[in-house]
């Protein structure tokens, strides 16, 4: 398991919840969760997923004004040939 530098890690005990934030990358030796000082495991918090939209040609040719306009038209999307499954 890698712990990356700018990761935050809880202490699982309920009597201890210390938190690190960590400051240098490393590798913890047998892939286990790092422990904390009171010796209980340190878990990351939930973060939950992102949901980004994807912008429409359309909507690209808008915001990048005609520098994407000549890419889009010079690599215009890839159809399959029809009749193919």
């Amino acid at each position: 398991m890698e712990i990356r530098k700018g990761e935050r890690w809880r202490c699982l005990n309920p009597a201890c919840q210390s938190e690190i934030l960590v400051i240098a990358s490393s590798k913890v030796v047998n892939g286990r969760n790092p422990r904390c000082s009171c010796g209980s495991p340190m878990k990351k918090p939930y973060v939950p997923p992102e949901m980004k939209m994807i912008p429409s040609t359309e909507e690209m040719r808008h915001g990048f004004g005609p520098h994407i306009t000549l890419c889009l038209d010079l690599y215009p999307a890839r159809r399959a040939p029809q009749g193919s499954s």
